[in-house]
Parts: structure tokens; C-alpha cells; sequence
């Protein structure tokens, strides 16, 4: 009989997020270079002011990090708690944000798009949460 791979949902979520982290992350920075120095797109790719270009690439730098993370967190599971953790409390916040917007009235345009997005955010938390591998934690060898 195969051995089954220790930790195959956990590392299936952190690749995946890790995904989706990497593949937004160098949208940004590709959208923030087109605009700031290249400008080889015949249209933006955001609408947005070259201030709201900045923000983009910093994000894009910072999702990119943070699909490097995940990609190590599915690598080596055990002991990946700490980027679980943090991985959670940015998807909850980033959650927390959406539902801010939805609820101020804003973002009308986007309807219920907010309130999808902060629920799938939310069941992704949930996720890291709850699939995270024992170990590894402080004073443990």
C-alpha cells in the first residue's frame, strides 16, 4: 500500500494560495512598470493615478513575498506554523476591508462582489487555521 503524503490539504492550500499570491503579485508589478517606465500596453491595465500605480507595485512586491512564503510553508509543512498564522490574520483583515467597503456604500458598483470575496477570504483563513500541522512551535525539536 502507497504512504500517503503527511499533510496533502494543508500543502494543497498553500500552493494554491501561493498561486494566486504569486499570479496577482506580478500583475501589479507588470501593470506598475507598463505605466511608470515602459509603458509598452496600449491601455492601463487599472485605472488609477500614478499614486495608486505605486501602491500596485508595492502590493504586487509584497504578494509575490508572500507566495514565496507559502510555496516553503507547503515544502516543509511542520514548522510552517508562523506563515499559517500570519497567512490567516492577512486574509481575515484583507476580509475584514471588503466588507468595510461593501458596507459603506462606496463601492456600490461592485455589488455583491465584496461580500463573495471577504466569504471566500474568510473559508481560506479558515483553512490555514484548521489544516496546520502540529510541531514545530517554540521549545519543540
Amino acid at each position: 500500500m502507497p504512504r500517503r503524503r503527511p499533510h496533502l490539504a494543508y500543502r494543497a492550500l498553500a500552493l494554491s494560495t501561493a498561486g494566486v499570491c504569486m499570479l496577482l503579485g506580478t500583475l501589479f508589478v507588470v501593470a506598475f512598470l507598463d505605466r511608470t517606465l515602459f509603458q509598452l500596453l496600449a491601455r492601463p491595465l487599472f485605472e488609477t493615478d500614478h499614486w495608486g500605480y505605486y501602491i500596485l507595485g508595492f502590493a504586487g512586491a509584497t504578494l509575490v513575498a508572500w507566495g514565496g512564503c507559502l510555496t516553503a510553508a507547503a515544502r516543509r509543512p511542520v514548522g510552517s506554523g508562523g506563515i499559517a498564522a500570519g497567512t490567516a490574520a492577512g486574509l481575515l483583515l484583507g476580509a475584514i476591508l471588503r466588507l468595510l467597503a461593501w458596507y459603506s456604500g462606496e463601492y456600490r458598483l461592485a455589488g455583491d462582489q465584496l461580500r463573495l470575496e471577504a466569504a471566500i477570504m474568510t473559508l481560506l483563513a479558515l483553512g490555514f487555521v484548521w489544516l496546520r500541522p502540529e510541531g514545530g512551535g517554540p521549545g519543540e525539536s
